[in-house]
């Protein structure tokens, strides 16, 4: 079995193919990813220079742990103020003043400062890990879609609880590293779970022994505030860009798609119901594909106007050429009818006399549909009673076709259209003819009703059905259905409902030929217009 085709229209196309972009969203969160990579790292080597430059500023002091334990112990305070502490335990020949300049400059940082002494307990420490974080004010849009991107992203949180470490030992990797003079950088939890703390320890010198160290801490929240800015400035790019494509791929398919389905009605509206050229095809002038296309289309309508204009000239030129040689035989055989011929010659000269007649009543029949095609075009049309001329025809029938059991059922009693009754009864002969032909069986049903603001002209006959590689072509000219044996020895030609549509046309209606529901017959139908009051 075949799998079913799925359709896709021309926007449907496009705007699966604008799914491409969807990746971007997850480029985007890779270059997030990356950029918070990057700030983490600047952050903790920001930290280290931070720590290695206050513990440069506390080398060779020894003061400063020596009268550490003794303080702590006697008054149970916390520790001193960094800058204080230094400037108190200053050397000699140290200005005091300079160095409580270089460490309040070092310490007005966002970063939380501590030195720890060799057993890991805090002699002095400068600022705090809770800092409001200052970012640009965000746009309209932005702020309108932060409740959504909140929802995802870790916000920083400046109301956590901060540590308190002011007198226990801070036994920490980064710590016990710097205690052993290698600077090293960390990452912990705080004692509240929403905030993490980047910490670099650098140790404090004094001779050739390390005395303590120098610990630099921040949160990460200038961190997560700096990805969330660039996140939501990214998405908010990612979506007004797909959202913009979004509607101007729709655009141009939709436009696109106008443009075709114009070509094709144009292309339905070249030709009539009977194939011929009716008019030209817009947007030809287009220099695009489309317009190719219709170049395409139309040079293809020409050609084939060119060959129906061919064909339908071509039983008139063969009508006129054959009448020459027609009457040269006729006149040939009438001069051998003359002599005394012997009785075996006679019967061959009567075979192609009865041959010649067969030739001319094809010939007439020709002739018949090319002068109606003329005599039509110079017809006077006028309003008359259809259902009166009906009447009058089947009539007729009944004597002209005696084989047949003709039934007339007019449901209208009146039924008035603007044409040439002549020209109706012409019709009705070839759809009468055409029936009576491949009727198997009585009786020829000719009726009349009204139908859909109009009257329709219907002749039934009981028969074998329509065949179905004929289906749109049975009207054409020099199409024939007939069987073997069908209609007698009469020449057939498929002229008979070609001259029935042409008629039908006369009379703006519409022929049709159908086969029964139930399979018994064909029912040609014919719908006029009624003339308009």
């Amino acid at each position: 079995m075949r799998a079913p085709r799925i359709a896709l229209g021309i926007r449907a196309q496009l705007l699966l193919v604008l799914t491409v972009f969807a990746a971007i969203p997850f480029l985007g969160v890779a270059y997030i990813r990356e950029l918070e990579g990057v700030l983490r790292d600047a952050q903790a080597r920001a930290l280290a220079g931070t720590a290695q430059a206050v513990a440069t500023a506390l080398h060779d002091r020894p003061r400063l742990f020596d009268a550490a334990p003794a303080w702590r112990l006697d008054n149970g305070a916390p520790p001193r103020d960094l800058v204080e502490a230094a400037v108190a335990t200053r050397v000699p020949g140290d200005p005091a003043s300079d160095l409580a300049a270089i460490l309040h400059g070092l310490t007005r940082t966002t970063a939380r400062i501590r030195v720890v002494d060799r057993t890991q307990r805090v002699v002095a420490s400068a600022g705090s890990l809770q800092h409001d974080v200052a970012l640009p004010a965000p746009g309209a849009v932005e702020r309108l879609l932060h409740p959504i991107y909140a929802r995802f992203l870790d916000q920083p949180v400046e109301d956590f609880r901060e540590d308190d470490t002011s007198l226990a030992p801070m036994v920490r990797s980064e710590v016990m590293s710097a205690l052993e003079g290698i600077a090293s950088t960390g990452r912990r939890g705080d004692a509240d779970p929403r905030v993490t703390i980047v910490s670099a320890a650098y140790p404090i010198w004094v001779g050739d022994r390390v005395e303590g160290a120098v610990i630099a801490e921040e949160t990460t929240n200038a961190v997560l505030a700096t990805r969330n800015r660039a996140f939501e400035r990214l998405f908010t790019i990612v979506l007004a860009t797909l959202l913009v494509g979004s509607l101007a791929v729709t655009a141009y398919a939709t436009w696109l798609t106008s443009r075709i389905r114009r070509l094709r009605d144009d292309a339905e509206r070249a030709t009539d119901g009977h194939g011929r050229v009716a008019g030209a095809l817009a947007g030809v002038d287009a220099r695009d594909e489309i317009g190719d296309l219709a170049r395409g289309l139309e040079g293809a309508l020409t050609r084939l106007s060119d060959y129906a204009a061919y064909q339908e000239a071509m039983a008139a030129r063969l009508s006129h050429e054959l009448r020459t040689p027609l009457a040269v035989v006729r006149s040939s055989l009438d001069n051998l009818r003359q002599d005394v011929l012997p009785d075996a010659a006679r019967v061959y000269v009567e075979r192609a006399q009865g041959g010649l007649d067969r030739l001319a009543r094809i010939l007439t029949r020709i002739s018949e549909a090319t002068r109606l095609e003329e005599a039509l075009a110079d017809t006077p049309r006028a309003p008359f009673d259809l259902a009166e001329v009906v009447a009058a025809c089947v009539d007729g029938y009944r004597s002209a076709y005696p084989a047949r059991r003709f039934e007339l059922a007019l449901r209208v009693e009146r039924a008035v259209i603007d044409g040439a009754g002549e020209v109706v009864a012409q019709l009705l002969d070839k759809l009468v003819a055409n029936a009576v032909e491949f009727a198997t069986a009585d009786p020829v049903t000719v009726s009349l009703e009204p139908w859909h603001g109009g009257v329709r002209l219907a002749v039934t006959d009981i028969g074998p059905p329509l065949p179905a590689t004929m289906q749109g072509r049975l009207f054409d000219s020099m199409v024939s259905v007939r069987a073997a044996g069908v209609g007698g020895d009469a020449p057939h030609l498929g002229l008979g409902l070609y001259v029935a549509r042409l008629c039908a046309s006369f009379h703006r209606a519409s022929v049709h030929a159908d086969d029964l529901a139930d399979g018994s017959g064909v029912v040609v139908s014919v719908v006029f217009p009624l003339a308009q009051a």
